[in-house]
């Protein structure tokens, strides 16, 4: 067994154990008072909504042109690094983490694709599915929701 950075580590050995003893418990009395309150049993609360979405002023309308892919740089609602690979088309603006899921690197956009200058993995800008018949078992990059209003782009992060 290896851990820690390639440092062995000794595999556990059975230890001995007590052998296992048996008591008796108390058996309920059918003759008790019927007086007695009952006890207050834990209840568990389950919230069936989930976390609402935080909206995340990430970039200007006008940063994104019409018919084009550009990489944007921000922060997400913890104020982390995140890079979002913008595209619009004629009608819709889609949001895709811009993180290769290979390794990390940021992808670019080159000629109608988004490149990874790490591995040269390529992906596509709309779907973020990995158009290189070599990535055979790759993940697509991650679509973010995104939404525009009075000329800011925003994204709906978890």
């Amino acid at each position: 067994m290896v851990w820690d950075k390639g440092v062995p580590i000794k595999e556990a050995l059975p230890t001995k154990s007590a052998a296992p003893t048996t008591s008796q418990s108390p058996s309920p009395n059918p003759s008790a008072s019927s007086n007695s309150t009952a006890s207050a049993r834990p209840t568990a609360t389950i919230s069936s909504s989930p976390q609402a979405p935080v909206k995340v002023l990430f970039a200007k309308s006008q940063d994104v042109a019409r018919e084009s892919t550009v990489v944007i740089n921000g922060k997400d609602q913890y104020g982390r690094p995140l890079s979002v690979a913008f595209t619009r088309s004629k009608t819709s603006l889609i949001a895709l983490d811009a993180s290769c899921t290979h390794a990390g690197c940021i992808v670019r956009p080159e000629g109608k694709e988004l490149s990874c200058p790490c591995h040269y993995s390529i992906f596509d800008p709309e779907s973020g599915k990995p158009g290189n018949p070599s990535q055979q078992g790759a993940y697509p990059l991650s679509r973010l929701e995104v939404l525009e209003e009075s000329g800011s782009i925003y994204l709906l992060l978890n």
